[in-house]
């Protein structure tokens, strides 16, 4: 990526915080903001840096605190994130990148990070639970988009890998929400799942469908067909609920 000044520079930090690596901190990268930038002190302060091994956070926060493009908040933040990664392999930051977008509700983003974390041979550098942890959560990012067909494959390649009773109970989910019975009895037996698993898992879908949304929704449209006198009110009813739920997944749907 071409950059060609210090701002551009720590947008591009600030933004790809978990793709930065200790490849940053490089003799080459120290010379180009002296020669360039005609920046000789940060220059020199940056080599100093390299040449005494100096931790990958406080390489970044000396380039972030010499212009005014970052916000001392933004700095703080980016610094605590580098700090809990620095020391870890490639694919566990990728993977926490991906984490980061799911918990920020950037589902399309997320799923990229994490198919793409998937098609690489960055697989052979992570242990077959963290492997099924990344197949777990992309199941997850595919339930949440209600790509359900998507998000079963994902729960099966990531219990095979994890064995975590979270993954199987997802996996059984995601057959629930498909209205596929015949692949939720198909994956119970295939793993042999107890009866008292099974009656936990329908009730916990039991409770997810007596949402109080749902519920109204589903009330609304029982009195639209079978009170005449209230066919305007169940109309507004179900209108409010069917934008509300538009609204929400537009918004997972952003990129």
């Amino acid at each position: 990526m071409n950059v060609y000044s210090l701002e551009e520079l720590s947008y591009y930090i600030l933004n790809n915080v978990y793709l930065l690596s200790s490849k940053l901190m490089s003799p080459e990268l120290c010379n180009w903001i002296g020669r360039e930038l005609k920046n000789q002190t940060l220059s020199k302060e940056l080599l100093g840096l390299v040449q005494s091994n100096a931790p990958l956070h406080i390489f970044v926060g000396h380039i972030l605190s010499a212009n005014g493009y970052s916000s001392n908040k933004e700095i703080k933040d980016v610094l605590s994130i580098i700090s809990t990664f620095e020391n870890k392999s490639e694919p566990e930051r990728r993977k926490l990148r991906a984490d980061r977008l799911m918990a920020g509700d950037k589902l399309i983003d997320a799923v990229y990070e994490y198919e793409t974390l998937l098609a690489d041979d960055l697989t052979k550098q992570m242990s077959a639970v963290t492997e099924g942890d990344v197949y777990h959560n992309l199941g997850c990012a595919f339930a949440k988009l209600f790509l359900f067909d998507e998000a079963i494959k994902c729960f099966d390649e990531g219990y095979k890998r994890n064995h975590k009773k979270q993954t199987l109970y997802c996996l059984l989910y995601a057959n629930k929400c498909a209205h596929n019975e015949e692949g939720f009895q198909e994956f119970v037996k295939k793993y042999q799942v107890p009866n008292d698993e099974i009656y936990e898992v329908n009730n916990i879908i039991l409770g997810a469908t007596n949402n109080e949304k749902i519920v109204d929704f589903d009330r609304a449209i029982n009195d639209l067909l079978s009170d005449d006198s209230n066919r305007q009110s169940s109309r507004e009813v179900m209108t409010n609920i069917i934008n509300s739920w538009k609204k929400e997944y537009i918004k997972l749907c952003k990129i």
